[in-house]
């Protein structure tokens, strides 16, 4: 597997995490656990930017 591909995997593991957590905090019951799947869905979604960026350097190095 090449790096783009490594990458590209990684983004959609990380944008399918953060979904999930999305739906989990709106099915949550109480505020504890709504408050928990919030902030793991918001950590994904950094995770997704900065390999994103990353994605996104690489390409424009021409690799």
């Amino acid at each position: 597997m090449k790096i783009k591909e490594a990458l590209e995997t990684a983004i959609a593991s990380e944008a399918k995490a953060r979904d999930r957590y999305k739906e989990l905090a709106r099915m949550a019951e109480d505020q504890e656990t709504r408050l928990l799947f919030e902030q793991l869905s918001r950590e994904e979604e950094m995770h997704y930017k900065r390999l994103s960026e990353r994605l996104k350097a690489i390409k424009l190095m021409g690799k």
